[in-house]
Formats: C-alpha cells, structure tokens, sequence
C-alpha cells in the first residue's frame, strides 16, 4: 500500500494506493469509515490493477476546506486520479454512503466509466436516514447547533426507545456518531452534504441511465441498514444493472465483495 496525500483546492486528500497493472478501480468507503475498507480487495488484485481507495470529505486523514461538498469536488478528485495514472477509462467502487455517491458521478464520466460496483447503496433504501436528507436547510443549521451539546438528544432517544417509537439500531446508532466532538463534527458535515446526493423518487434510475456504464449491486443477507428486496424493487428491469445477494453484513460486504471485482464479473451492458 503506498499512501498519497492530492492537493486540491477543496482540500488535502488522502489516498491508498494498492496494486498496479492495467486496471484502475477508484473506491468510496461508507460513512464512518476510511479507505482501509478496501484493503482487502487491493492485496487481491496484485499486479492485475491498481486500486484507489480514497479518504471522503470529514473521514480519516482527508483534511477539507469546506462544510460540506458537492459531486462537481468529488469528479475533480476522480479526474485528479486519472491524470495522475494517465488512464482515460477506469472503473468505480462504492460502499454505502459512497455508492450514493457514485450514482451521482456517473453521469460526469459517461463513455470513460467501465462499470461500478455499489456495496449496500445508501439512500436507496436505508432505515431512517431518508430523514436527514430531507430536513430545510434552515431546521438543519439550527439543529446543529443544539447537538454542541448533545445530552438532551440522547435523553429523548432513549425515552423514545422505551416507548418503541424508535429501535435499537438508530438509538446505537446516536449513542455513537454523538459521544465526542470529532465524531458530531464528520457526521453533521457529511449530513449537510447529503441535500446534493438525493436519491428520492426515480432519480437513482435516472442517473444510471444517463451514465450508460454497467452496474453491479451487490447486497448483504445479514445486512441491518439495508433491505435487498427494497433495493430490487428501486432498480427493477434497469438495463445494465445486475443485483445480487451475498453472504455479508452492511460491514463485512466490502470484503464479499473482492471475487466479484476480482474476477470482473459479467453483469449486463448498456
């Protein structure tokens, strides 16, 4: 693994490289977690390709000058990459949050992506997080700053737990992304990026058609946060779009995933 810093004007970007050949794989952890996600999947691909595995905005060692981002910044580091190698096609690895994010870039890179691989996609059917999406911009700032001091929130979740309106997993889920300042900080900002990722409606249909590069769901049976019968039900009778169900966690699915990619599986063309 060869650690890079990209120096851009949206940020410093930290980077792992793995690998090398004729292949380039560029890949988006989900939120909360790093490019180490992909590990895996870099030590497998040898000298077959080299795989980009890239720190998102507010995670890990990525330092970012804004508050929040937008899919125009994440193109830039994906060209950024290209130049670098000096490849013209390349191919694209998404894992929860990052394979919403994916969708929306695919149209920025018709003719030039050979195929993506969403992991578990965010926002195509996730409990609960349609909420943040969703919520003016004007409730979001000031629910921002209310969570500098976030004991009352966790009061009123567990309260809310108790009476079963909520469950266990979004009450874990606040216990964590609210117990230190590092931690609130990545998850307010990642949540004020979200209003340039929607994927309500037909829009993630939308962007896969104006992309016109082959895509590879792939979902996990024991997977908690995302439901692979919704999921199929989102992407029904799209051209070019394989799914299938693997045995994996919303966690453990990035590493399920390595001899589909491996591999480069055939799943449909446009």
């Amino acid at each position: 693994m060869q650690p890079i810093i990209l120096q851009l004007p949206s940020g410093d970007i930290n980077v792992r490289k793995f690998g090398s050949g004729p292949r380039l794989l560029i890949a988006f952890h989900g939120f909360a977690e790093d490019g180490s996600a992909f590990t895996g999947l870099g030590r497998a691909l040898g000298d077959t390709g080299m795989l980009y595995a890239i720190d998102l905005p507010f995670h890990g060692g990525t330092f970012w000058k804004g508050t929040d981002y937008r899919p125009g910044q994440l193109a830039g580091i994906v060209e950024a990459i290209l130049e670098r190698e000096g490849f013209l096609r390349f191919e694209a690895i998404g894992h929860s949050l990052g394979a919403r994010l994916w969708l929306h870039l695919l149209p920025a890179f018709q003719g030039r992506l050979e195929r993506a691989y969403l992991l578990a996609p965010d926002g195509l059917q996730s409990r609960w997080l349609h909420l943040v999406e969703w919520l003016p911009a004007g409730w979001r700032r000031r629910f921002a700053g209310l969570l500098s001091r976030p004991g009352w929130l966790l009061a009123l979740a567990s309260a809310l737990h108790r009476a079963c309106l909520i469950d266990d997993f979004l009450l874990r889920y606040l216990r964590f992304h609210l117990s230190d300042e590092s931690k609130r900080h990545r998850l307010l900002h990642t949540w004020g990026a979200l209003s340039y990722f929607r994927l309500g409606g037909n829009r993630a249909r939308h962007l896969i058609r104006q992309g016109q590069a082959p895509v590879l769901v792939l979902l996990g049976d024991k997977d908690q946060l995302v439901d692979p019968e919704a999921i199929r039900q989102r992407l029904k009778g799209l051209n070019g779009v394989g799914i299938e169900v693997v045995n994996a966690t919303h966690r453990s699915i990035c590493q399920a995933a390595v001899p589909w990619i491996e591999r480069k599986a055939h799943f449909g063309s446009f």
